[in-house]
């Protein structure tokens, strides 16, 4: 790893994780897809991170994202801040996470930090999150992959709790990705797709079991890249303030499938993909390991 993109240039909490993640907690989500990791992140990162990506909300970057309608509160999001600001480089490359990945993935020999992502919906950003998968946006294939969505307000049923498609993850099968807002610029992106259509779990949700994931600052939802989720608005006076980091382990290898979310120029444009070849592990200059 160089200096010039790893380097960070800012102080930042040393804090680890309050405890680990428990035998249960483990279990929770090798059985449903995703699980809630309850008070393991401490209150001075929580701060840190808070500011961060109010940091980005106040500036936001021109290849930051609106997700909302016209004229409605914002559902704000960014891919890859920790190129943007020193925080985020800290909390995915030194912060507790990759303790998290390590001890989730406990098979994997090593740990790699592929990307984040900001979320925010603002006090009554009533756009909702559609239901989908992560793994149809990703250029990554394998088992030893999972992604940490981190609160860093109160984060309740009416104000956008994630709800899991509890097992999804477990059906063998890969749904065909779609654009968080209905524009040319994201969704030809996902023509090309090689996977199935999705049903409609909007209108068999009550045929399902869902978890929905209330959470408060310092705890961590963990989901597979396969379960299957979505969000409704916030219709709350409160922020919806949250950062996702996404882990791979050595196993996982590169997949340039033709609907990946590097073909997303409105999502990526602001960063170029590494050249390396399908199959190849993804451990680069841009993915650098963080454990050990």
């Amino acid at each position: 790893m160089t200096a010039s993109i790893h380097a960070i240039d800012v102080d930042f909490p040393r804090t680890g994780l309050l405890r680990p993640v428990s035998d249960e907690e483990r279990a929770a989500y090798e059985r449903d897809g995703a699980a809630i990791v309850r008070g393991v992140i401490a209150p001075d990162w929580i701060e840190y991170m808070r500011e961060a990506v109010t940091r980005l909300l106040d500036s936001p970057d021109p290849s930051s994202q609106n997700y909302a309608d016209d004229g409605d509160p914002r559902f704000f999001s960014l891919t890859f801040p920790w190129l943007f600001d020193d925080a985020f480089k800290a909390w995915a490359i030194h912060g507790p996470l990759k303790d998290i990945a390590h001890q989730v993935m406990t098979d994997a020999r090593s740990i790699t930090f592929f990307y984040d992502q900001v979320f925010v919906k603002e006090p009554g950003a009533t756009k909702a999150t559609p239901w989908h998968q992560d793994l149809p946006f990703l250029p990554v294939t394998g088992e030893q992959q999972i992604r940490l969505w981190v609160p860093f307000d109160t984060v309740t049923a009416d104000g956008g709790a994630i709800h899991y498609l509890r097992g999804s993850h477990k059906w063998n099968v890969i749904y065909h990705p779609i654009g968080f807002k209905d524009i040319p610029i994201i969704t030809d992106t996902y023509v090309k797709s090689p996977y199935e259509d999705m049903p409609d779990f909007e209108a068999e949700y009550d045929s399902y079991d869902w978890l929905i994931a209330e959470a408060e600052p310092g705890d961590v939802l963990l989901h597979h890249p396969r379960t299957v989720h979505g969000s409704l608005g916030n219709k709350t006076n409160n922020y919806r303030r949250a950062v996702t980091s996404f882990y791979v382990g050595d196993k996982a290898t590169w997949n340039p499938h033709p609907a990946n979310m590097f073909h997303n120029k409105s999502l990526t444009g602001h960063v170029t993909a590494p050249d390396l070849t399908p199959g190849a592990p993804l451990e680069c200059e841009m993915f650098p390991r963080v454990w050990p």
